[in-house]
């Protein structure tokens, strides 16, 4: 018998984006989430501003809230404005698939590809790059746009011209091996950003037990033993991802089906899915997913296939994926 089953979560073409299977409450949830941060540190960043200026705690704690608390309200607030927001708007239109790319050209991470006229221009991570490269399709939406298997909107703008430098985006084949190693460096730099900004906080927090005034505050040991934490954590950063750019085998993948509920997205924004498959042993597991990506979760859903690096185990862990697509993160099975 032919399996009918989708193998990749695709917007619904035609009707209104709404009908996507957890887009909308993604996209709610999000919005929600990230103006409850931003608003947030935006008032761990005043408080900052007020003891800066009372000098009550000295000058390292409020220049420590100051730092880390300013750009994490801009950041939240930023993406939650120009991004969930609008698209959440324009939810009741329907998706444009642009096939075929033609005429596209790319500078570096940027991808140009004409468009009514005029130029559609967005920043791309080397998987994503890699995969629209290969497939030469996407879903547009307003000034969004979404790739095959993902349900995470990234923003593009329309210009006139292309990126500066473009050259001609060449259609090009990935193998799974290419689009799991590009994706373990993307990952492998996330985590010497973390290392960066791990050392800043413990240089900030050897500062505030220097700096404060009141030195019987539990501050001062508390500040101590978080610089010390941050030391030991920045090693951990630091090998986990060097151990990330080791050369791997060509993967192999073992496909399973899934009988499962539709996807559901926690407080956090955080998609789930939770359900039952047959492991190639034969034992019959429940299984769940929801991680980095949420993509994978709503794939898992929508198609009712789960596809997992090497031969899964009950009771593991296990790294998954969508062949073909930067859509990665972990599953677990029981027993």
């Amino acid at each position: 018998m032919e399996d009918r089953r989708n193998r990749v979560l695709e917007p619904p073409e035609g009707i209104p984006a709404k009908n996507m299977p957890v887009l909308v409450p993604f996209l709610d949830r999000t919005s929600v989430t990230g103006g409850t941060v931003a608003f947030t540190a935006g008032l761990i960043a005043a408080l900052g501003a007020v003891l800066l200026f009372t000098g009550q705690y000295g000058t390292a704690v409020p220049v420590f809230l100051l730092v880390f608390a300013t750009p994490t309200s801009l950041y939240f607030g930023l993406i939650t404005i120009v991004g969930s927001l609008p698209m959440r708007k324009l939810t009741g239109e329907p998706f444009r698939l642009v096939n075929g790319l033609d005429g596209a050209v790319a500078a570096g991470s940027r991808v140009s590809v004409p468009l009514d006229g005029r130029w559609f221009v967005t920043r791309l991570p080397a998987p994503l790059r890699a995969q629209l490269a290969a497939q030469r399709r996407l879903w547009t939406l307003g000034p969004f746009f979404m790739l095959p298997g993902s349900i995470v909107p990234r923003r593009g703008k329309f210009r006139d011209a292309p990126a500066k430098g473009s050259t001609t985006f060449l259609a090009e084949s990935v193998s799974p091996g290419k689009l799991v190693r590009l994706q373990r460096r993307l990952l492998a730099f996330h985590y010497f950003l973390g290392v960066g900004i791990t050392l800043v906080v413990a240089l900030l927090a050897l500062w505030i037990t220097f700096d404060l005034p009141d030195r019987g505050s539990v501050l001062v040991p508390s500040s101590l033993a978080l610089a010390v934490a941050c030391g030991l954590a920045a090693i951990g950063l630091t090998v986990t991802g060097l151990l990330l750019l080791r050369p791997i085998p060509e993967p192999r993948w073992t496909e399973l089906f899934v009988v499962s509920g539709p996807a559901s997205v926690n407080l956090f924004g955080m998609v789930t899915v939770t359900g039952r498959t047959v492991l190639p042993d034969g034992r019959e597991v429940s299984v769940r997913a929801g991680g980095s990506d949420p993509s994978l979760a709503a794939n898992i859903a929508a198609t009712g296939r789960l596809s997992v690096l090497g031969v899964p185990m009950a009771g593991k862990v296990a790294k998954a994926g969508v062949p073909g697509h930067a859509v990665f993160g972990p599953v677990k099975f029981g027993r």
